[in-house]
């Protein structure tokens, strides 16, 4: 895995909303959506795949300025949001990848452009509520507690994951309560914006990952996703929290790319050869 460097810029959509997006890599395109903390481009999956394919990575909105949030009220404006990235980066065949909140995102989006998404990954997905094992409410944690939830082994935790280096370092506390807010806006009081009722629309091969010790969202959802899948498969990783991809990323790659191989081998080849 090389150490791939992402360049950065800015688009002007159809709406007249701006969108930062990163980018790097060749081969067929992907969209990689980015959970609670916002985009890494050192994160290890991400550099796996940049390696295959050309990441693109938007910084969701309200990420980098709350106002972006104004105009956007629910998670359907937000899935419009990214439908019009698509048409801006002129997408009409992508595979998407997102972790958390941003699995969230990518499934929304799969249900609205049936035409465009051609695979689907979910890493550790919001989106669902049970009763039974509801989801734990990460806003109402203080910030240095975030890793004990998020990792089997909070020593893990680094970057912006690693809320207990937050004393005095007020640049990394200001992005963190952005992040957390733009997040909140679409998952507070409960992450449960009738996702489950339009599963049923993904028509993409689907592939649903979860730690097996996910203190975040527990990792019994997977069930939950695949009763509304119509094309789903599920996997677990072992020693992995809610940030699986960061905790035990060599696994993570193995389960992406083997996966989105074994979708489109033809593709891949080509744009490998």
């Amino acid at each position: 895995m090389s150490d791939t460097a992402f360049t950065t810029e800015t688009i002007t959509l159809a709406s007249g909303r701006e969108q930062v997006i990163n980018r790097a890599g060749g081969g067929p395109p992907l969209l990689w959506l980015h959970g609670v903390f916002g985009f890494d481009a050192s994160d290890p999956l991400v550099q796996a795949l940049a390696d295959r394919y050309e990441v693109i990575a938007p910084v969701s909105p309200g990420f980098a300025d709350t106002s972006e949030l104004v105009d956007l009220m629910d998670v359907h404006d937000l899935a419009q949001h990214y439908d019009d990235i698509l048409v801006a980066e002129e997408l009409s065949s992508v595979t998407v990848v997102g972790h958390s909140f941003g699995a969230m995102v990518g499934a929304e989006l799969a249900t609205r452009r049936q035409d465009a998404v051609t695979r689907l990954v979910l890493l550790s997905p919001l989106g669902l509520w049970n009763d039974e094992y509801p989801v734990t409410d990460l806003f109402a944690l203080p910030y240095v507690d975030m890793p004990a939830l998020l990792y089997v082994d909070p020593g893990k935790a680094s970057g912006e994951a690693d809320t207990t280096t937050l004393d005095g370092n007020v640049e990394k506390l200001v992005t963190l309560a952005q992040a957390l807010t733009s997040v909140a806006k679409f998952l507070w009081p409960i992450p449960d914006r009738r996702l489950r009722t339009r599963l049923y629309r993904i028509v993409a091969p689907t592939l649903v990952v979860f730690g097996e010790e996910d203190g975040f969202v527990p990792p019994r959802y997977a069930d939950d996703f695949m009763a509304g899948l119509p094309a789903g498969s599920s996997a677990t990783v072992a020693g992995a929290g809610h940030m699986l991809h960061l905790e035990q990323p060599d696994e993570a790659i193995r389960l992406v790319t083997e996966f989105l191989e074994q979708q489109a081998p033809a593709q891949l080849d080509a744009a490998s050869s």
